[in-house]
């Protein structure tokens, strides 16, 4: 199955479960629309060699969106990113306002993931950092250079 364009995986029949040991972390990693729309968009396992599952809750009001990230196998999740996506808003309140050179229309603003347990403990950079290699190998994001 794995991604199919215009179709939104919501994870509806998975049995996943929160994260066990959370710490959060803000990042600054603007996005393409396009990589926002393959976060939105999420991923399915099609096999299962598959190690990942992804989907996401929003955009609300504010473009708000929070990408969840799930170990296939387990369906324990692994990582939050919210996603500030002002190009999601309401299009009332922009009209037909042009981007400006250089804007991002899109941005991760936070990180939450799992940082295991035991003297295993998964770092801020060690976070983010995977997470960057799951949304550009399953997703298909090209994500530009966090700040």
């Amino acid at each position: 199955m794995g991604r199919i364009v215009g179709q939104r995986v919501t994870g509806s029949t998975w049995d996943v479960h929160p994260i066990s040991h959370p710490a959060t972390a803000p990042w600054h990693l603007n996005l393409s629309d396009t990589d926002t729309d393959k976060l939105l968009h999420g991923y399915q396992p099609a096999a299962m060699e598959d190690r990942w599952m992804c989907r996401s809750d929003g955009p609300d009001e504010q473009g708000n969106i929070v990408v969840h990230v799930y170990r296939s196998w387990t369906g324990n999740e692994q990582f939050q990113m919210k996603v500030m996506a002002s190009s999601l808003r309401e299009t009332a309140f922009r009209g037909s306002e042009a981007k400006k050179p250089g804007e991002s229309d899109a941005e991760i603003t936070e990180i939450t993931w799992d940082t295991g347990s035991g003297d295993a403990q998964m770092s801020e950079e060690d976070a983010k950092s995977l997470a960057t290699t799951i949304c550009k190998r399953v997703l298909g994001c090209e994500l530009e250079k966090a700040s």
